[in-house]
């Protein structure tokens, strides 16, 4: 198998890669066969369905949209120079892997830091056992020239609406091209396809290095292993439910927003929001419960803290995901931070899991939260400084313009809003 996965992609060489445009090791075979590759165990990703591992070597990267499933990278003089990013998109309907590789690059094709996007070959590639589509491609990022082989495949959801298309990406720097053909067949070689689960809060919580926004003026860390998005209003991590129809379930979303200056105290702010997420369940015909409301601390700062259930009624239309929603649990923690001669600011922390999760969510809560700081955005620059980010980044694989590829609405499903608007409690 691994074998004829590089012949056809020396054949795409062959065929139509000049030694000019991609250099000199593309004449020929790839320098080291992927049968002689050291890999490490593979990893289970249980909410995608997916086992896959990767080339001694290479180290865990920190995922940053919805869809990406895990990213690992190899780094020289602290630049990326080889890396691998597998994502999965929910998708419905029966389209082909080529047609959702098409609409995927034609959303590469309007992303602005991505140049010269060239595709130099495609063929059929079976992944295990499923039918997918490669292709060879080269582009320039930020100034940078790159290579990268994509491979799209789709899995079906036994006893569900849903579809899963992944997408593996194995991309390298000019200088470190030989190494790419036996990376795509190792790794190609390492998939399979595993039981689909629903997404748990973990009983162990191990938590990231600090993430900061310094326009927000916060830093919290959050659980390892999770997608943290900055690409919005604050900042969004979790584990996205893919039997749901790829909602984020659990997750967390912070977020730092102007406090009205007549209720700026933590209650308040707090007392404000839960009215809200209250009134958000009367519209949408659903039944809430609050479980507790009273103080508690986010970091150093006194806060307040609610915990809703969200009660799902019956549907009689069945859902994508072939099963009816549970009831949900809102865990939001509230603290109002009053700086002398300027607007309050109410910082708030949401967490969002199932309803049987309600005790492992409330210790989750208490793990973060106690990580939070507000480093305030009066004392730090009005733009964080734009982060080095070289040619072999996911940036080819997920655009941080979209968390969704902009392919037919028919083809796509959309995401579900679970996250309450924080962002609006405050103002």
């Amino acid at each position: 198998m691994a074998k004829l996965i590089v012949a056809s992609l020396i054949a795409w060489t062959v065929l139509a890669v000049s030694a000019a445009a991609l250099g000199a090791p593309y004449g020929g075979a790839p320098t080291m066969p992927p049968s002689a590759v050291a890999m490490q165990n593979p990893v289970d990703y249980s909410n995608a369905g997916i086992s896959i591992a990767v080339p001694q070597g290479f180290l865990p990267k920190l995922i940053s949209a919805p869809f990406d499933v895990m990213s690992a990278a190899i780094e020289e003089a602290n630049r990326p120079v080889e890396a691998i990013t597998l994502s999965a998109f929910p998708i419905v309907g029966t389209v082909l892997a080529e047609e959702f590789a098409e609409g995927k690059m034609s959303d590469l094709q309007r992303n602005l830091a991505i140049r010269n996007l060239k595709t130099l070959r495609k063929t059929p590639m079976p992944v295990a056992g499923a039918t997918g589509a490669a292709r060879l491609v080269t582009y320039s990022f930020r100034g940078t020239q790159s290579v990268a082989a994509q491979v799209y495949f789709i899995r079906d959801v036994p006893n569900n609406l849903n579809r899963i298309c992944y997408l593996l990406t194995v991309v390298t720097s000019l200088e470190k091209q030989a190494a790419l053909l036996p990376a795509l067949g190792a790794v190609i070689k390492s998939v399979s396809f595993t039981p689909l689960k629903e997404p748990e809060i973990p009983a162990k919580i191990a938590l990231e290095e600090p993430a900061r926004d310094l326009d927000l003026g916060f830093s919290i860390r959050l659980p390892k292993g999770w997608y943290i998005d900055r690409s919005g209003a604050g900042v969004e991590a979790g584990l996205v439910n893919y039997l749901q129809g790829g909602i984020p379930m659990p997750s967390i979303k912070v977020v730092a927003a102007p406090a009205s200056v007549d209720a700026a105290t933590s209650e308040a702010c707090s007392k404000k929001l839960l009215a809200m997420l209250q009134s958000g369940a009367v519209r949408n015909k659903q039944e809430t419960r609050t479980v507790s409301d009273g103080k508690t601390m986010l970091g150093d700062l006194p806060a307040w803290q609610f915990v809703l259930q969200i009660v799902e009624k019956p549907n009689p239309t069945p859902s994508l995901g072939g099963t009816q929603p549970g009831d949900l649990i809102i865990i939001n923690r509230t603290a109002c931070l009053n700086v002398p001669g300027k607007q309050p600011i109410a910082y708030t922390v949401t967490i969002t899991a199932k309803a049987a999760e309600q005790l492992a969510a409330g210790k989750l809560m208490d793990a973060v939260a106690e990580t939070f700081q507000a480093i305030g955005p009066a004392t730090q620059p009005a733009t964080a400084p734009a982060a080095t980010q070289p040619a072999t980044s996911a940036a080819i694989v997920q655009p941080r313009t979209a968390t969704q590829p902009a392919t037919s609405a028919a083809i796509v499903q959309p995401r579900t809003a679970t996250q309450p608007a924080t962002s609006a409690a405050a103002k």
